[in-house]
């Protein structure tokens, strides 16, 4: 029975120091617990107040899609208003190009024009100053005109060649 009991007593004492054991692990796994729903708490605020600060980015991020929208309509209009602004300049530019062409070629003939005029005033000149000539030479037979004459000019008082 000595063997019993002392088996007994060593089984209470294997016992006692599992149950403290126990008891230690269990009151460390409370405190975990403790510690764990104190940082699920706490995790829970972060969240909370990470989610206070999104909310406005969010607003603002959806602000910003609908100026993107209106945006891409703007650029959409700018470019179809730059398409015709390139098709009406080809046109002016074509236009310019027949009007440049028309206008060298009036330029041209007024050229010509202005030559036949020079060529048509100097025949005048010349007949306009043979005819009195002649008129003179009929009325004054005795004078001699070899005086006179388109190449000579009148220099203080004197009739002389010209320069």
């Amino acid at each position: 029975m000595a063997k019993l009991e002392e088996n007994l007593t060593t089984s209470t004492k294997i016992f006692t120091n599992h149950e403290t054991a126990l008891y230690l692990e269990l009151a460390s796994l409370r405190q975990s617990e403790k510690d764990a729903k104190k940082a699920l708490h706490d995790k829970g605020l972060e969240a909370a107040e990470l989610e206070a600060r999104i909310l406005p980015l969010r607003t603002c991020a959806v602000e910003l899609q609908d100026l993107v929208a209106e945006l891409k309509g703007k650029v959409v209009n700018l470019e179809e208003r730059a398409t015709q602004r390139e098709i009406l300049l080809r046109q002016v530019e074509g236009e310019l190009a027949e009007k440049t062409e028309s206008l060298a070629g009036t330029i041209e003939s007024f050229t010509k024009t202005e030559e036949e005029l020079t060529n048509d005033a100097a025949e005048a000149y010349g007949e306009g100053f043979q005819d009195p000539i002649a008129q003179f030479d009929c009325a004054h037979p005795e004078v001699d005109l070899n005086l006179f004459g388109e190449s000579k000019c009148v220099m203080e008082g004197q009739i002389v060649p010209r320069e």
